[in-house]
Formats: structure tokens, sequence, C-alpha cells
């Protein structure tokens, strides 16, 4: 009796089959090419290896020659298996090309499915992607992030058409909230999630779905003050709030427009300066004079360490405390400007 495992197999490989032209047409040819071997064989009394590869090489029309019928029966059914070559290897080369010519459509509108581990994914629209990608990009170059593959999803092909990416980043079009989307992503093994949609309703679903399927770390961006608290209930490892810090720089350049042009060099690794945090547990326990003295030799500008939450310009005799990560600031090669 056979075992129902071997049942089941079977059964699955059965819908596979019945589903898949390619699988169809190949498992034909094959069947084909053994029962015209097991005929050859059989009326040319040859060896069963020599004869499958007479009726593959005679399917597929190519005829070397080296092997011949040398019976009526056996050239009967060479002319048989050339006819019926002609029009499988003919169905499979059209299946092939088909199945060729649509996954390249697909990843031409961004339809199609990564398998990638470990990347970073970008979800949204307007203007915040180009420029995120921009950082991270020169982020990965300059040693501050770690290489990893990039992928942005786009909600539809009219927002993805707005924006001019780099060759190397992956592009995915399709809504955030749909399940199928986040599985063509990989998100199930993503390693960070940045989410930049302009719907703050949104953000809290497709964060809420994100965290139900990966352990990424997820960074969104949110435009209602309000909205902050939901989606770090939602799972958020940290909410940005853009348009509040985009107000507060448009009202510092009524009084102080020198502190916004600091401002936007610091936080962009494009500018001439570069603000950025560091681990050295060497300087654990060092005065801070001392911590400030031996990174000025290596081009940083200590302006303080952040613990808990940040501490700028303590004072020069207290020791950097342990664990603590020390925010610099470093003027940017003239290879990066």
């Amino acid at each position: 009796m056979i075992p129902v495992t071997v049942v089941r197999k079977l059964l699955k490989m059965r819908v596979k089959v019945g589903r898949n032209r390619l699988l169809q047409i190949a498992v034909v040819v094959v069947l084909l090419a053994v029962f015209f071997a097991i005929l050859f064989m059989y009326f040319e009394g040859v060896s069963f290896s020599t004869a499958f590869y007479w009726a593959v090489i005679t399917m597929a029309t190519i005829g070397y020659g080296d092997v011949t019928p040398q019976s009526w029966a056996g050239r009967a059914v060479a002319m048989v298996a050339a006819v019926a070559g002609i029009s499988t290897f003919t169905a499979l080369v059209s299946v092939l090309a088909e199945y060729f010519i649509s996954s390249s459509l697909r990843r031409m509108m961004g339809m199609h499915r990564v398998g990638y581990s470990g990347h970073y994914v970008i979800i949204g629209q307007g203007s915040t992607i180009p420029s995120c990608v921009s950082e991270l990009i020169t982020a990965v170059s300059g040693g501050s992030a770690e290489m990893r593959p990039i992928v942005v999803v786009f909600p539809d092909e009219t927002e993805r058409k707005k924006v001019e990416l780099p060759e190397e980043v992956e592009v995915l079009v399709g809504d955030p909230t749909n399940l199928e989307t986040l599985e063509r992503a990989h998100i199930g093994e993503a390693s960070h999630v940045i989410l930049a949609l302009e719907d703050d309703s949104k953000s809290v679903f497709t964060t809420l779905m994100i965290k139900r399927m990966s352990r990424a770390r997820v960074f969104v961006e949110a435009l209602r003050k309000e909205s902050a608290e939901l989606l770090k209930q939602a799972g958020a490892d940290r909410v940005i709030l853009s348009r509040s810090f985009a107000g507060r720089l448009l009202a510092s350049s009524i009084f102080e427009p020198e502190v916004v042009d600091v401002v936007d060099d610091l936080t962009t690794s494009l500018g001439k300066y570069d603000i950025s945090v560091i681990v050295r547990p060497e300087l654990w326990g060092v005065p801070y004079v001392e911590a400030l003295r031996r990174l000025k030799v290596e081009g940083y500008f200590l302006v303080g360490y952040y613990t808990e939450e940040p501490v700028l310009g303590p004072s020069l005799d207290e020791e950097v405390p342990h664990g603590a990560k020390l925010i610099v600031i470093r003027a940017v090669s003239s290879s990066k400007t």
C-alpha cells in the first residue's frame, strides 16, 4: 500500500504540473524521449543510454548521424520521433520565451519579487524618497551604514515615474497596505524599513503589518503630532515629525538664518560637514577634554555623547560614560562634495 505522505506529495506535484505550462511541456518532452528511446533500444538492440541520446538529438532535429537506425522499424520510430520533436520542442521554446518576456515585463513594471535578505526597504512617495535614498547610498559608500541592497516601494506607477533613482536600487510598485506587496519586497527578511507615506493612517496600518511579518527596525515619517503616539504603539522604532521640523526651520530662518544653514549642512553627508555618532570603547572613562583632544587628531570634533539621551558640551573634566556613543562633527572630503 502506498504511504499517505507519498500520495500527498504526488497530489501536490500534480497540482503544480497542472498550473505550470512550462513544466507540463517539459514533462511531455521527457516522456516522449524515454518512449522513443525504449522503442529504438528494442528495435536496434542498443543500450538505453545510447537510445536516449539518439532520441533527444533526433527530437531536437539536430541529427549528428553518429547513431542511425538500421532496421525499417527503427527508421519508422525515427520519423515519428522527428515529427513529434518538432512540435514539442517548438512549444517548449515558445513557452520559455513567453516566461522570460513576462518576467522582464513584470520587472519593468515593478511587479516582480525580490529575494534579498537583510536589506533596506523604503516605502513611500514624494520628495522624501529620493533624498532618503541619496543619503543612504552616501552613508553606505562612506562606511557609516552597512552595505546592503536597497529596495524602494512606490504605491503606484504615477509616483514611480516622478522619481529618478540610481540603477542599483530595486524598485517595486504596489499598495503598501497590501500583504502581497510586502511579501514581494521580502519584508520578512529586511533589516530596516523606512515609511514615508503621505497618510498617517496608512502608516499606522502598514507598520502593524510589517511588525507582524518581520523583526526589522521600522522608521516612520509622521505628518501630524497626534499620530506619533499611535505609530509608536503600532511598533515603530522611531517616528520623525518632518513637517514640525520643517516648520521650526522656517521660523528660525527669520531670526537666525545662519543656524538653519548649519543644520541643513550637518544633516546631510553631501554637505561640507557631517554630524555622526561613533563608538569608541577606548575612550570610555576618559576625561571629556582628553577624548576631545584624541578625536581632534583624527579629524573629529567632539560635541557630546549619547547614552539614554544626548548630552552636548559636558564639563571638560567629566568622564565619558561607559557604553556612551560619541557625537562628532567631521569635514566631508572633497570627493564626496
